[in-house]
């Protein structure tokens, strides 16, 4: 069922906890994920800051405004990801389509209209939105992990924009990608602790990464992040890690989309597939549509680069609008559509040099990325071959790329 809602551009409010930068284990800070917090909180949380700057506690003083610290050991850290992802990628799908290793099941991949306004301040107009205009995209909406919707879980939101003029140092030529989750920072914030998380899942005991006395902010960030939704349309989404903005090296900001749509999805079906469902209705009732929003680094030891498991305070740095996104109604249920959507990959290096991914989330990314997603299509293209040449094979060919559902 569908409702109109009276405040299309408001987002739920969500405090998140998460680990302040180098304080003592155990301490957090409420910080929030998608608007200003009340005054009461906020000066209370201001006073606990002045505190941990009186005792010496601080996040990275070392490190200025867009400043990296890079890990001699990242990449050490990047082979280790990527040999263990690919086993735990074989164990899981021994036959037919091989999934991404996180945000397994696509919920839909949808063409939309990615537009850059006219009026934008001069400080936005910077890389992809220093140029007005309509560009053609195309969106991925995903489960983190289970192929059940009605299950609690985190959400993804992959954007690929075409045919962006500039100079692209990584990957293809004029596709500029954002990836994008339903929380505001990550479980693992770093590349170290995201190799623990993997190795574990390798051995078979994810559960002993979280109960590990050093992750239990792991633990919350994953049990505060995991919710079941009526709809991946209806809900916010941050790109978590960090971004230079520009040219100028003194500046990164991360990303967010927030939802702008008069339609909203009250209720969803009951089935495992009800969040593609929910999608496909709010369609027919009107387009979907969502802000693209930037939110700039103000203070480099309470906003880190290096660790994307803290949030950035929106009420020190407010986000704010550099681009609108609209999808029409469109079929992106068919056999052909979902195998399209399988093959796709996403990259935060498939970026313009204005848009460099920073921290080492991201520079890890870089090369684990690339080499899963040939990895996948070169498994799943081979599996492709078997069917086709075994008795029947064509017949077999559609079920085999359907099974990417």
């Amino acid at each position: 069922m569908l409702r109109r809602s009276t405040s299309p551009g408001n987002a739920p409010c969500v405090v998140a906890l998460v680990t302040v930068g180098a304080a003592p284990a155990g301490y957090t800070r409420a910080v929030n994920a998608s608007g200003p917090v009340s005054g009461g909180r906020q000066r209370g949380m201001d006073t606990m800051d002045r505190l941990l700057h009186l005792i010496g506690v601080r996040g990275t003083p070392t490190l200025g405004r867009g400043q990296e610290r890079v890990d001699p050991n990242e990449p050490r850290i990047a082979h280790e990801m990527v040999d263990a992802i690919k086993q735990v990628s074989l164990d899981r799908h021994p036959t037919g389509v091989v999934k991404r290793f996180n945000q397994g099941k696509s919920l839909a991949c949808l063409e939309a209209d990615f537009h850059v306004p006219d009026d934008l301040p001069d400080d936005l107009r910077r890389g992809l939105f220093a140029l007005p205009g309509h560009y053609h995209a195309k969106i991925r909406f995903a489960n983190a992990s289970t192929d059940d919707d009605r299950r609690k879980d985190l959400r993804g939101m992959s954007i690929m924009v075409h045919d962006v003029p500039g100079d692209f140092p990584w990957g293809e030529p004029g596709i500029q990608s954002f990836l994008l989750n339903s929380e505001p920072a990550l479980f693992a914030g770093t590349p170290e602790r995201f190799l623990a998380f993997v190795e574990a899942t390798r051995a078979g005991r994810p559960w002993q990464f979280f109960v590990d006395p050093r992750h239990v902010d792991s633990l919350r960030a994953v049990m505060r992040g995991r919710k079941t939704i009526a709809s991946p349309l209806d809900i916010r989404y941050w790109s978590t890690t960090p971004f230079r903005y520009g040219d100028d090296e003194s500046v990164a900001v991360k990303f967010s989309v927030r939802p702008t749509s008069p339609v909203r999805t009250e209720r969803a079906s009951s089935g495992p597939d009800r969040l593609s469902e929910a999608i496909a209705e709010h369609l027919r009732q009107g387009p979907a549509s969502f802000d693209f929003m930037v939110q700039f680094q103000d203070d480099p030891a309470r906003m880190p680069i290096e660790n994307a498991s803290i949030v950035w305070n929106e009420s020190r740095a407010p986000f704010r609008t550099v681009a609108r996104i609209t999808i029409e109604n469109q079929d992106f249920r068919s056999r052909e559509a979902l195998a399209e959507c399988e093959r796709m990959t996403f990259s935060p290096w498939q970026s313009l040099a204005e848009h460099r991914p920073l921290g080492g989330i991201n520079r890890v990314r870089k090369a684990v990325y690339a080499e899963l997603g040939r990895f996948r299509n070169a498994e799943n293209d081979s599996r492709l071959d078997a069917v086709e040449a075994s008795p029947g094979g064509l017949s077999d060919r559609g079920a085999h790329a359907g099974a990417a559902t």
